[in-house]
């Protein structure tokens, strides 16, 4: 399999037109529900690490005139993404900057909140990337990150498992990005913050067939491309055969709250 590079012009629209369109307005749903309601009004300058396209900050800048939102990313096409969005809906609280999130450059204790969405699986240097979110947080200030959490997709692996074996190389990279609800902890707290919860989200997902579902994975993450033809048909045919009037599996969003001490 292949994971895509969101970070090209190619791949910002691979992603609004998959991940950004299937996953993340979903779990950005558990996100922003969570900081309205730890929203206060001593909350002004609100940081959206990794934005992509803008999914949480440009529905909370819209929901809160009265605060100011940046975005960065080190996608400078997801950043004109941003921008144009902001201008068509005539924001005017909101400033989107190209920035990796390895190297973030702000001063100190610049934000009262940080939000990081489906991101963290994907920084090459995930310890300066926390460290640096900790220095911008202002003392007492919250930060919000979801990641994948390690029953995603579940019951499609089961599946595959059944047919495959215990050996499925052609997902591993895929599955290894599942580890990060674990190392998002320590991560954080390594980092200095404190973490105040940690909740779990299953999001259903619902195929008519196994087709559909293949169809899904190959779209998103070519996860299948890999995969003899034959491979691909009989986990297909186990679908259909197991669950015939369809089949649903779930992405699991962790969200980890933490305050800066």
């Amino acid at each position: 399999m292949q994971i895509p590079n969101f970070m090209t012009e190619e791949g910002s629209i691979l992603y609004k037109n998959t991940v950004g369109k299937v996953i993340s307005p979903k779990v950005a749903e558990f996100v922003i529900a969570k900081t309205a309601k730890l929203f206060s009004t001593d909350i002004q300058h609100v940081l959206d690490v990794a934005c992509g396209p803008g999914t949480v900050s440009l529905h909370l800048a819209e929901q809160y005139p009265d605060k100011q939102f940046t975005g960065i990313d080190a996608s400078a096409a997801m950043i004109q993404q941003c921008l144009d969005t902001a201008k068509l809906k005539g924001l005017k609280n909101t400033e989107f900057l190209e920035m990796n999130a390895n190297t973030i450059q702000f001063p100190d204790r610049t934000f009262d909140f940080i939000i990081c969405n489906l991101a963290f699986p994907f920084f090459s240097r995930p310890k300066e990337s926390m460290e640096g979110m900790y220095h911008v947080l202002k003392r007492r200030g919250t930060i919000l990150v979801s990641v994948p959490g390690r029953n995603t997709w579940k019951e499609f692996f089961l599946v595959a498992e059944e047919v495959l074996g215990d050996s499925i190389p052609f997902a591993k990279p895929f599955l290894s990005k599942f580890d990060q609800a674990e190392t998002l902890p320590i991560s954080m707290t390594e980092a200095g913050f404190t973490i105040v919860e940690q909740t779990g989200h299953k999001i259903p997902f619902t195929f008519a067939n196994g087709q559909a579902v293949l169809r899904f994975f190959q779209e998103l993450f070519s996860l299948l491309s890999y995969a003899p033809e034959e491979i691909r048909n009989e986990i297909s045919e186990t679908i259909d055969k197991k669950f015939p009037s369809g089949f649903t599996m779930h992405y699991e969003a962790v969200v980890v709250q933490c305050t800066h001490p």
